[in-house]
């Protein structure tokens, strides 16, 4: 049996990572194939995993348009070359797969409610074999195709059975624990991005004041050069002060490592698993546009709070007790396709 991986963002080879490595133990032939964006590439070739390159990310709709057919002319063609039967991703490739060969199973893999991406959902899920989503996140059609599971995305990963930092990373940076801030910028320019918003530089100076005396880590989205190497950066994130963030999939992380953060964006209160995160939880804290008095607020309260590790590392362990390990989620659930 052949089967496809498709890695369209660095999160996505995260999420699969472990996933990738069980196949390729078990001698199970298995094909990656991604595009440039962010970091993804790096990572790949750090890890020494073999992928096919479909394409550059665009930076805008009218070229994403153009990349987007580029990619689905790439990927039927090399379905007609190897005869895939599974194909697992987060990309609208995978279940248009489905759409043009009907022997390919198609799991397509989302943690965000139909409701934030409303095109992308009629462009995949009408199509996916199955959709697998945490059991938290609101959905009103294609109800017989979810395979639901009580995790999240992030815990393929970051889950204690496949993660423990490592404080000696910090030396290369010359970082000390919890003395330095990780900030996260977004470049807010994927089709689903448009006219919602992050942090901007007038906030951004703001912030920059209550950080007085702490390092500044920062994470850019598609920059050309790092000031953590990618494959560090969970190290890093794990034994931070705290994060500021306008991305999605950074706050998840740091939150389910057990580091406060702060977000701002105009998703905020508008995505179930970063909801339950922040609301049942307390792992984080969530900031719209019209709110920077308030987040301002919040980060100088979480800077000058005494006790607050042992505080999160309460709630990450609640956190723990009532989710699962993703990635071994994924293996039993492939093993019963099989």
């Amino acid at each position: 049996m052949k089967i496809l991986l498709v890695f369209d963002h660095p999160a996505h080879f995260y999420l699969f990572r472990n996933f990738y490595k069980y196949l390729k133990n078990n001698k199970i032939d298995v094909t990656v194939i991604a595009r440039r964006k962010d970091v993804l590439l790096e990572l790949l070739e750090y890890e020494n995993i073999d992928y096919k390159q479909l394409s550059k990310s665009a930076n805008s709709v009218y070229f994403y348009i153009i990349e987007f057919f580029l990619r689905l002319y790439g990927i039927i063609k090399l379905q007609m070359n190897e005869g895939f039967k599974l194909a697992f991703g987060t990309s609208e490739l995978v279940p248009l797969l489905t759409l043009f060969f009907k022997d390919v199973t198609s799991l397509y893999f989302n943690e965000d409610d139909d409701d934030v991406v409303k095109i992308y959902s009629y462009l995949t899920a009408p199509f996916a074999t199955k959709i697998i989503n945490p059991v938290c996140l609101k959905s009103k059609k294609w109800q017989k195709k979810r395979i639901l599971h009580n995790t999240y995305h992030e815990l393929a990963y970051l889950h204690p059975n496949n993660f423990t930092p490592d404080v000696n990373v910090l030396k290369k940076y010359n970082l000390t624990e919890r003395e330095y801030i990780v900030v996260r910028f977004s470049a807010f320019r994927a089709h689903h991005d448009i006219g919602e918003h992050g942090l901007s530089s007038q906030l951004w100076k703001r912030i920059k004041i209550l950080c007085n005396g702490y390092r500044i880590v920062k994470s850019l989205e598609d920059e050309n050069s790092h000031q953590v190497a990618p494959w560090d950066m969970h190290h890093v994130l794990a034994f931070s002060k705290i994060l500021i963030s306008d991305s999605q999939t950074m706050t998840a992380e740091a939150s389910v490592l057990g580091v406060p953060t702060v977000r701002y964006n105009s998703f905020v209160g508008r995505i179930s698993y970063l909801e339950e995160l922040e609301h049942k939880y307390y792992l984080t804290f969530g900031f719209r546009p019209g709110q920077e008095d308030k987040m301002i607020e919040k980060i100088n309260d979480l800077l000058n709070q005494k006790n607050i590790y042992k505080k999160w590392h309460k709630r990450r362990m609640k956190m723990l007790s009532e989710k699962i390990d993703f990635n071994d989620w994924m293996v039993r659930y492939f093993n019963t396709l099989i």
